[in-house]
């Protein structure tokens, strides 16, 4: 018997045997190997994935073939088949999911730390490799980072839109807008193929004229719709940009000491700069054309259905292609993503560690030397920018091959369907209109995924910073009225978190009197700073305690413990602010003759005045139009001003 592809259905049969022989595979595979076989099945996810459409495409265009002729058509029994073919290539897909994340029930231990080293957005290659202790001190805060890497990237786009609650009104006032602009731009290619209609069918002005005045008022109120709508949008992303930096920066000013220590600043400036104009600009933009473009596509897939659903089956054949390349791509640039993040931030250390100090760089004149490594950080970026570069060509070509091909099988099909006078030319052209509009939509689409991802990895980064606890809290509730200043060290041990292994102090015990001038003296790393940084509740001991008043000082707010104990550093650290403003630093409403008094307390008032604008005058960025000498005497101001505000508070008030 002959076999006739017009007529027969044997080869749908043919595909379920394809359908099984994968799934049985698979469960075969797991069932001998529960270790290495779900590893393999999620790698092969993407070809099984890729199969399982072929078979749901081959299914649908045997529904086209057989609706040529009307009674196989409404054979029920056909029918019920090609549903089948459809349907059990979804579930395969489903169960071969369900199988391939079986993999993280069975792995073994070794190889669970290794995926977690593996998921690490830190551990890249352009990375320095980390010393033990920086290890040590960062394991759980690493295994925290595996952890979120795993997370569902819909969660945190979720999340950032969250932040845009309180602006839900603009909101809705854009996406009023983009409503109206997309249903305009919906019927602007139905109204074409009628005007089309009018000349080539009708010969008619009047059948001409009227689309033409149609399509002129929807093309206007189309425009001003898109204009308030990009308006209301920019104004709202631009709101959780500011909301975004600000709870970041309130984040790093709750973390301890230990963490600045470890964390150096050219990486938390990129994590508070570029990385969250990127969240913002990237889910602004996204965010922006994502409901555009799904909104128009939806209003297509309408006119397109009720033109013709022979050609709109056609079209949605090749629509899963094209996502799951997208998926693809999307994915492996988020992974890229991240990594030009990260070696962003190792350029953007280097070169903030050399410029805030150049005059120690131009001392040893190493200049050059600088140059290069900060050269070297940005070639990292680079290599891996030109690997974005490529998989950028790789899809788009992709992309392109693949609208090219659709479009030939609609024009294909559709001019079967005009020469059998089963639609008209002008509704032809339509759809083609239609198609390319819902192909842009569909691009826009693919790059709203590929820019979320993008923007997502930037906003997991910001998120490990703003969702971090500090593992030393500031400081108790504790506030007493009066304050002697007793210090008492007791049995105290203590090593820096970035050295766990160092032990600095070992059960260090003394007491310190008020009013005396006690001084610690002691080889250079004996742990003379490191008692000061614990009595400033920098540090907390690995044993004992640091009392003041017979109190552990991390039982002091915060705020009080540090307006009653005031430190001033052998190199003192200013800010590129006016003088009057670095002797009152973290104080409110101070008078101007308590700052005059404690800089002339400090020896400082006479060189002041001698300045330009006296105490209005900038130090410069660190001080640096200070001398050393002059930026000790405003350091020692800024400490003494504590004093003279609580002696002005204990001054009895006489009643007039």
């Amino acid at each position: 018997m002959r076999f006739n592809i017009f007529q027969s259905s044997l080869d749908l049969w043919g595909t379920l045997s394809v359908r099984v022989a994968l799934l049985l595979g698979a469960s075969i595979g797991v069932l001998r190997n529960r270790v290495d076989g779900p590893r393999r099945v999620s790698k092969l996810s993407t070809l099984t994935t890729l199969i399982c459409l072929t078979i749901m495409t081959y299914a649908l265009t045997k529904l086209l073939m057989f609706s040529e002729k009307e009674a196989l058509l409404v054979d029920p029994w056909f029918l019920s088949l090609v549903s089948w073919s459809c349907v059990s290539a979804m579930g395969t897909m489903y169960l071969w999911g369900i199988l391939a994340k079986t993999s993280n029930a069975v792995r073994d231990s070794s190889g669970e730390e290794e995926t977690k080293r593996l998921v690490d957005p830190l551990a890249d290659s352009s990375s320095e490799p980390e010393d033990e202790e920086s290890k040590t001190f960062s394991g759980k805060h690493r295994r925290c980072k595996g952890a979120k890497e795993n997370s569902d990237s819909r969660a945190t786009v979720g999340r950032l839109l969250s932040y845009c609650k309180r602006d839900s009104l603009l909101l809705a006032v854009a996406f009023f807008f983009l409503m109206v602009s997309a249903v305009c731009e919906a019927f602007i290619p139905y109204y074409t193929g009628k005007a089309i209609d009018g000349i080539v069918i009708h010969q008619s002005m009047e059948h001409f004229t009227k689309p033409m005045i149609t399509l002129a008022a929807l093309a206007f109120v189309s425009s001003i719709a898109i204009g308030v709508r990009g308006g209301v949008f920019s104004i709202t992303l631009a709101r959780l940009n500011i909301r975004l930096r600000n709870l970041l920066f309130r984040s790093l000013m709750r973390q301890e000491i230990g963490f600045f220590d470890l964390n150096h600043t050219g990486d938390i400036t990129s994590r508070l700069t570029s990385d969250t104009t990127q969240v913002s600009d990237l889910i602004s933009l996204n965010v922006n054309l994502f409901l555009r473009s799904f909104i128009k596509a939806v209003g297509f897939f309408i006119f397109m259905f009720g033109m013709s659903w022979k050609l709109t089956l056609v079209t949605i054949m090749g629509f899963p292609y094209i996502a799951v390349v997208s998926k693809m791509y999307g994915e492996y640039y988020k992974k890229l993503t991240k990594e030009v993040q990260t070696s962003l931030a190792q350029a953007n250390k280097v070169a903030e560690e050399t410029i805030s100090a150049m005059r120690t760089v131009r001392s040893f004149a190493n200049e050059e030397q600088e140059s290069e490594s900060y050269y070297s950080k940005l070639m990292v970026m680079f290599q891996l920018n030109k690997k974005q570069a490529l998989a950028y060509a790789c899809f788009m070509w992709s992309s392109c091959i693949s609208e090219l091909a659709l479009q030939v099988a609609i024009l294909f099909y559709g001019g079967h369907l005009v020469i059998t006078g089963q639609m008209s030319g002008g509704t032809l052209i339509s759809f083609v209109i239609y198609e390319l509009e819902l192909g842009e939509c569909l691009e826009s689409v693919a790059s709203v995924y590929t820019g979320l991802m993008q923007g997502v990895g930037a906003a997991e980064k910001v998120f490990e910073y703003i969702d971090r606890e500090p593992e030393h809290p500031s400081g108790g509730s504790s506030a007493p009225d009066h304050f002697k200043g007793e210090v008492e060290f007791l049995n105290v041990s203590f090593s820096y978190p970035t050295r766990p292994d160092t032990e600095i102090l070992k059960n260090v015990s003394f007491t310190i009197q008020p009013g005396e001038v006690t001084a610690l003296v002691g080889p250079s790393g004996s742990g003379k700073s490191s008692c000061v940084g614990l009595l400033e509740n920098f540090y907390t001991p690995n044993e004992g305690q640091v009392l003041l008043d017979g109190r552990p000082v991390q039982d002091y707010e915060h705020a009080y413990l540090h307006s009653q104990v005031a430190l001033v550093g052998q190199e003192p650290v200013l800010f590129a602010r006016s003088v009057q403003k670095n002797i009152s630093y973290g104080l409110k409403d101070i008078a101007m003759d308590v700052v005059v008094e404690a800089a002339a307390k400090a020896n400082a008032h006479d060189f002041v005045v001698g300045l330009p604008q006296g105490y209005e005058t900038g130090v410069g960025e660190k001080g640096a139009q200070l001398s050393g000498g002059q930026k000790q005497r405003v350091a020692i101001a800024r400490a003494l001003i504590r004093a003279l505000i609580r002696k002005l508070d204990e001054r009895p008030h006489t009643v007039p």
